[in-house]
């Protein structure tokens, strides 16, 4: 089942994790602009706005 990756500003769905071990990777917001910091580690997903 693959989990909904949300940016932490405006909660808009960035994408979708379907199994990640470990990776980090950045993301620009479509709506909000903001720069997203996005780290996986063990089929979890966390993201901070830069």
């Amino acid at each position: 089942m693959a989990k909904v990756v949300k940016c932490p500003v405006c909660t808009k769905r960035l994408m979708d994790m379907l199994s990640a071990k470990e990776a980090e990777l950045q993301i620009k917001c479509p709506k909000c602009k903001k720069v997203i910091n996005v780290s996986f580690l063990n089929n979890q997903a966390h993201g901070e706005a830069v």
